[in-house]
């Protein structure tokens, strides 16, 4: 990591926005809700939250919730006492202790099982907890960043995440979108990653052709940020710039999720149109009134439309409606009416 900290590296206007919250609420004490799908960066923003805060020369530990059996998430996060179950022959600091007055990234936060879903609100609504086995509390005076690839809306829905739990995680959300939505930060992201490993590795930098860099952001990067960075990685060490030329070709030269997109809109509003009209081949043809069409035009492309917008932000409701502009209200009586759950 570079001495001026954390970088978020992109010249695009969503990784623009993540830079600007980050900078506004560094050195608020609430917590934040990062999410977005695998790779993307999501410890990166949590680690700059931390370093550009008061809290900088203070700790930052690190959960991995994902890494934890459930029954192993407790001791992990809150410590234990000496004796307090069979093998506990010493005492043990949990990661809210050690974390202090610092902060405590619970990474994939939505694999925490429901019954410490409970024990961990009431931690954060107290502030104090004690060891397991302990009597004594302890404050819990670290700030929670907590981040999941999970659509946490769509937990609560089935069941699977306490609601009270994600309020009150979610004071600030922060959404980090997938490169392949931003593929203009590809770019800056491999000279930066060059770069940095270069120097780490000892290597000189390879070049990069002007038809590698088109693959580069042509292709959809499905491990995201993740899997670019990895790719550099064997380009640095091997240097087979052809092979992996070929490889990207393979898997989807010039894949573009703003042209799908659009196709994808234009099938909407087709699909549409058909069926709101009549049968071409229907002998007695019974026209609508334009009205009628226009009516149910509208209902059908916005139905498809919340629908999309609502997939791309993993069913993120308020974030879903700061996109198409509405009131969070309103999207709920639409999401009534037109009967959009996720699946």
């Amino acid at each position: 990591m570079p001495d001026g900290g954390p970088v978020i590296v992109g010249i695009s206007r969503s990784t623009e926005k993540i830079r600007e919250i980050v900078r506004k609420v560094a050195d608020v004490d609430l917590n934040v809700l990062i999410s977005g799908e695998s790779g993307v960066g999501k410890e990166l923003v949590a680690r700059s939250l931390h370093y550009f805060s008061s809290r900088k020369k203070r700790p930052f530990i690190k959960v991995n919730c994902a890494a934890l059996p459930g029954e192993l998430i407790e001791t992990e996060l809150f410590g234990y006492e000496k004796g307090a179950f069979t093998g506990a022959d010493k005492q043990k600091m949990g990661k809210f202790e050690a974390a202090a007055d610092g902060s405590i990234f619970l990474d994939e936060i939505g694999e925490i099982p429901m019954s410490m879903q409970a024990k961990l609100l009431q931690v954060l609504q107290d502030q104090k907890f004690p060891r397991i086995g302990g009597h004594k509390e302890i404050d819990a005076r670290a700030r929670v960043i907590a981040a999941t690839n999970r659509n946490l809306e769509a937990e609560i829905l089935s069941g699977n995440f306490r609601e009270d739990l994600y309020f009150r995680i979610n004071t600030i959300s922060i959404v980090v979108p997938p490169l392949r939505e931003r593929p203009e930060d590809v770019e800056p992201l491999v000279y930066y990653f060059l770069d940095r490993l270069s120097k780490e590795h000892r290597l000189p930098k390879p070049d990069i052709s002007p038809r590698l860099m088109k693959l580069l952001k042509g292709y959809h990067w499905p491990g995201n940020v993740r899997e670019l960075e990895n790719y550099l990685k064997r380009l640095l060490v091997l240097g087979e710039s052809k092979e992996l030329e070929a490889e990207l070709e393979a898997a989807g030269d010039g894949w573009n999720s703003e042209t799908d997109t659009a196709s994808s809109q234009e099938a909407v509003i087709e699909e549409a149109a058909k069926e709101v009209l009549p049968n071409k081949n229907s002998r007695e043809k019974q026209f609508p009134s334009l009205k009628e069409v226009r009516d149910k035009a509208v209902y059908r492309v916005e139905r498809a439309l919340i629908k999309q917008v609502l997939e791309e932000t993993n069913w993120n409701r308020r974030e879903a409606a700061k996109i198409l502009k509405i009131s969070y209200r309103a999207l709920l009586y639409k999401l009534k009416d037109m009967n959009l759950t996720p699946h």
